[in-house]
């Protein structure tokens, strides 16, 4: 062999025995990236804020990459927390958050998403951009800002004035409470009174009244009444009278006169097409628990005004159905003309 070609294997073999080394020691280069797509979502912008939250997220374009990743942020401190995330094929562990440094472990993390999160930071003194840079053993390199502002919250403030809407008035559908309302005063004729029967709203076509409410009234609103005469009374012959009294009930062929608010399931409530609010609450000596077209518990109207029902708060739509009844003994004088007048208030307080 002459010296040239001694020369040439010498070559080979030195390289050989470096590649070899490179191989078994480890001094190829690790795998190195840029990621892209780099961004972190704080729950504040605000300078000087703690504790904020960081929510990091950014594309790894290939794979796969184990080791150390660090966050450096510029002019952040008080990191803390133990960051963690995810990352596609392998697991994001290990994580440490001081000064401004988050630190996560990557293993075998492959190309796509990888999040770093549950670490948290005190925002920097004054407004501005700030930089963040990426390092570490695991070879992902990049870069992003984040900002910090004077101020991140903007306050909203706003109004509602007082209001309060009532109706009353006779009413010939059973239903009208509850779903629609479309007379307000009117007359409620009884007709002519026997002693043989109370009569009674509602009943062989007598209307009987309908009141309804609406308010945004804090403490709510309450209905009262206040009768003109005190009694049904004959305005030709006005010493003549059927006295209000409060029955339970009031007798077949016993003169009275009076008010309840109905007891039935459909007779007090709220609009069934706007359920909002609270529920209306009869009062004595109004609220007996049978009041219906054929419970004649009734309660005495006075020349002062005097609660009917209520609502402790705010409602909407909320009704009472209000039955008057009336009845005679065979003393009671003849007159074609008994009369009173009802006045009902509502009165919100607010």
């Amino acid at each position: 062999m002459n010296s040239k070609t001694k020369i040439f294997f010498a070559k080979i073999l030195t390289v050989a025995v470096i590649a070899v080394s490179i191989f078994q020691f480890g001094l190829l280069p690790a795998m190195a990236a840029t990621a892209t797509g780099i961004s972190d979502t704080m729950s504040r912008n605000k300078v000087g804020i703690t504790a904020v939250t960081h929510s990091v997220s950014m594309t790894l374009p290939s794979g796969p990459f184990s080791g150390t990743l660090t966050l450096t942020y510029a002019n952040f401190t008080a990191f803390a927390g133990t960051p963690t995330g995810t990352c596609a094929g392998g697991t994001v562990t290990g994580g440490t958050a001081s000064s401004n440094i988050a630190t996560v472990t990557l293993g075998s993390c492959g190309a796509g998403t990888l999040t770093v999160t549950s670490f948290t930071g005190t925002n920097p003194a004054a407004a501005g951009s700030n930089l963040v840079t990426l390092a570490g053993a695991a070879g992902i390199t990049g870069s992003f800002a984040v900002a910090i502002v004077n101020d991140d919250q903007v306050g909203v403030s706003a109004s509602v004035d007082p209001t309060i809407t009532f109706d009353v008035g006779a009413q010939a559908s059973a239903t009208a409470c509850a779903t629609t309302f479309s007379v307000d005063g009117g007359t409620v004729a009884l007709g002519t009174l026997s002693t043989t029967t109370v009569t009674s709203s509602d009943l062989s076509s007598v209307m009987h009244i309908c009141s309804r409410l609406t308010t945004n009234a804090a403490s709510g609103a309450v209905v009262t009444v206040k009768s003109l005469n005190g009694n049904l009374k004959s305005t030709s012959a006005t010493s003549d009278v059927i006295a209000s009294n409060t029955a339970t009930p009031l007798a077949t062929g016993t003169s009275g006169y009076g008010l309840c608010v109905g007891s039935a399931g459909g007779d007090t409530g709220m609009d069934a097409t706007v359920p909002v609010g609270i529920l209306p609450t009869r009062i004595s000596p109004f609220n007996n628990a049978s009041c219906t077209s054929a419970a004649h518990n009734i309660g005495a109207v006075t020349t002062s005004a005097q609660s009917i029902w209520s609502v402790s708060a705010a409602s909407q739509n909320a009704f009472a159905r209000i039955y008057v009844k009336a009845g005679i003994s065979g003393t009671v004088v003849s007159h074609a003309d008994y009369a009173d007048t009802l006045t009902f208030v509502a009165t919100g307080t607010f």
